[in-house]
C-alpha cells in the first residue's frame, strides 16, 4: 500500500485499486463506461461522508482507496451522537438523490441503478456498511446482532433462490461471502 501524509490526514492506494483499473482498461467500452460510474458513485458516496464529516468540525484522520471502495477513518474528536448518524446516512442519501435526479432526467439507466443499489446496501444492518454502524448507534448489542443474523438468513435464502433459477449473481454472491466473512471475523 502507497501512503502519505499531508498535515493530520493520511492518504493510502491499496494495490487492489490499482488491480481494478487494471481490469477496467481491459473490459469493452461499455463495460468501462459501467465501471467508471461505479467508482464515481462510490466517490460520491464517501465525499458525501466528508463533507458533513468537515462540516461538524471533524476531520479524516486516514484516507484509503481499495479495490472495494474507499475507507475513511475519522480522527479522534468525538462527534455527538446525532451528528454521527448525520454522517453516517449522509453517503447513502447523496446516493438516493443522484438516483432521484438521474430518474428524473433520463428516466433512469446505469447510473441510476448503481446509486439506488449503493445507498440500499450501505444501509443494511452489516457492521461494515453504514447501516451497520448507524444500527450499533441506535440500538443494543443483542438487537444489533439479531438483525445482523435475520439479514444474513435472508440473503442466504436470496442466493440459494438465485442458484436454483440459475440467476446467480457473481458479485452478489461475492458481497455475500464478504459480508459473512465480515460478520463473524470481525
Amino acid at each position: 500500500m502507497f501512503k502519505l501524509k499531508i498535515k493530520n490526514t493520511t492518504y493510502g492506494i491499496s494495490f487492489s485499486f490499482f488491480f481494478v483499473i487494471a481490469l477496467v482498461t481491459i473490459c469493452s467500452a461499455t463495460q468501462m463506461e459501467k465501471l467508471f460510474m461505479t467508482l464515481v458513485s462510490c466517490a460520491l458516496h464517501e465525499l458525501g461522508h466528508l463533507v458533513l464529516m468537515t462540516a461538524f468540525g471533524s476531520s479524516p484522520q486516514e484516507i484509503v482507496v481499495y479495490g472495494g471502495g474507499i475507507r475513511i477513518t475519522p480522527d479522534n474528536k468525538q462527534l455527538s451522537k446525532n451528528h454521527d448518524l448525520v454522517v453516517l446516512f449522509a453517503g447513502p442519501v447523496v446516493n438516493f438523490v443522484l438516483c432521484l435526479l438521474t430518474y428524473l432526467t433520463n428516466g433512469g439507466g446505469f447510473f441510476c441503478q448503481v446509486n439506488f443499489l449503493l445507498g440500499a446496501l450501505n444501509l443494511m444492518p452489516f457492521r461494515y456498511f453504514d447501516g451497520g454502524r448507524i444500527l450499533a448507534l441506535l440500538a443494543n448489542g443483542k438487537v444489533c446482532e439479531f438483525f445482523r443474523v435475520v439479514f444474513i438468513i435472508l440473503s442466504a435464502v436470496a442466493m440459494i433462490h438465485m442458484i436454483l433459477h440459475g440467476t446467480v449473481s457473481i458479485s452478489f454472491a461475492a458481497t455475500f461471502c464478504f459480508i459473512v466473512l465480515s460478520e463473524v471475523i470481525y
